[in-house]
């Protein structure tokens, strides 16, 4: 008996690319089947697919806000983000750490 690949294999409609994108993008698993018209197994592959390659750090998983405009501006309104500290070893080491810390006029 072979192991089963979570890659997504020729006969898929969709590449898991076309998928992770999707999913990067903030749209749900029922959606993305929606859109690139998936069998119930191939999303249920898919999403497995991509959930490993979130678990192991392949691209990144974005909040569905993470580029949206209006979200970025009315966090900016109220201050700006926190962010962590950092202190630099070395010409080109950096030790990121607690605390946060946050824009002026934050806790």
């Amino acid at each position: 008996m072979q192991p089963t690949s979570i890659r997504a294999s020729a006969r898929s409609p969709a590449s898991l690319g076309d998928y992770a994108n999707l999913r990067r993008g903030g749209a749900a698993p029922p959606r993305i089947g929606a859109l690139l018209n998936l069998e119930a197994g191939d999303l249920t592959r898919l999403e497995r697919a991509f959930r490993g390659q979130v678990a192991r750090g392949v691209g990144e998983a974005q909040p569905r806000f993470a580029h949206h405009e209006r979200h970025v501006t009315a966090v900016l309104a109220q201050g700006g983000f926190p962010a962590l500290t950092e202190t630099r070893v070395g010409r080109h080491g950096v030790h990121v750490g607690l605390p946060l810390t946050w824009p002026k006029g934050r806790p």
